[in-house]
């Protein structure tokens, strides 16, 4: 594995959700304390976000405000533990120069094991991922195991297209929303080590997504983006397109295969060795998909 650095609209809420959302989960207590802050966007010309273990999703909103909401969540042998924990996870968020840094600052001193509960697994069995976060060596196992501790963080982003973001994240799915086309120019470079990455009507232009271990999937098209970048060592890319679409598509796999529903053009293979499909004009989007081992498949978007 990599050595990576790894709305609040309704805000009242969310004020009481920590204090309401202790339950018990099976026989662990189980804790959830919101962080919330909104920072003009006027201000910020990049956002780069930080965390080890949760999903992130950021979604392109107009306005002149950005929104940060992270969820910490816990779990431990009563309630009481489930709280005191969730405090040991703090969030640096802080404007520096124009540059919105959004850092999880996790208890390495003490625990060097967390527990999550949407742990991958193959045929049932969870795995235990090994990696390095802020320069020491940790552990994600399953919410269950003996050896770690229930901690982790799920990170809400909403900001206007125009701010660039940049996401490091060690385990969980990245969710990237968009909506209707809209006037963009910035980019987002997104790394998950284990993690799905689903994009939806992407509102940037430039697009660089990896992970190690997971599928990348557009669902809805390629919305305004002109130049993307998608590199996975095992899972599959899975490209939803409109009518009409008219991408270049570059793809260099090792192992694995071509699937295109959407039209009678064939893969050929440039001077590189690598597949490309020209669409209709070919003055659309230029994806380059790099994968070790998976597959590449093509559909209309709206088809199961």
């Amino acid at each position: 594995m990599p050595s990576l650095f790894r709305r609040a609209c309704l805000v009242f809420p969310l004020l009481f959700l920590g204090l309401l959302s202790a339950a018990w989960a099976g026989d662990k207590a189980t804790y959830i304390r919101p962080i919330v802050k909104n920072v003009p966007a006027a201000s910020v010309h990049q956002i780069v976000i930080e965390n080890l273990v949760g999903p992130i999703s950021v979604e392109t909103s107009p306005g002149d405000s950005i929104s940060v909401v992270v969820l910490v969540h816990s779990a431990g042998a009563d309630a009481t533990f489930a709280q005191a924990l969730s405090q040991q996870l703090t969030f640096a968020i802080n404007n520096i120069n124009g540059q919105l840094r959004i850092i999880g600052n996790y208890p390495l001193d003490h625990f060097r094991n967390y527990g999550y509960p949407k742990m991958k697994s193959v045929i049932g069995i969870h795995g235990t991922d090994s990696n390095i976060y802020q320069g020491k060596k940790v552990f994600i196992r399953d919410a269950g195991s003996s050896k770690a501790v229930v901690l982790w963080a799920e990170i809400r982003l909403t900001t206007p297209p125009n701010v660039a973001v940049v996401i490091r994240n060690i385990y969980g799915n990245l969710a990237l929303h968009g909506g209707n086309p809209a006037p963009g120019g910035a980019a987002v470079d997104a790394f998950t080590d284990v993690g799905d990455i689903d994009v939806y009507r992407p509102q940037w232009l430039s697009l660089k997504l990896q992970n190690d271990y997971g599928s990348v999937k557009f669902t809805d098209g390629l919305g305004v983006t002109r130049d993307i970048h998608i590199k996975t060592d095992v899972g599959g890319t899975y490209l939803a397109l409109l009518p009409n679409a008219d991408p270049v598509i570059v793809a260099h796999k090792d192992l694995g295969f071509l699937h295109n529903d959407v039209t009678d053009a064939s893969f050929s293979k440039d001077a590189q060795g690598d597949s490309v499909l020209k669409m209709g004009d070919g003055k659309g989007a230029t994806v380059t998909i790099d994968m070790s081992v998976g597959s590449l498949h093509l559909s209309k978007a709206g088809q199961s």
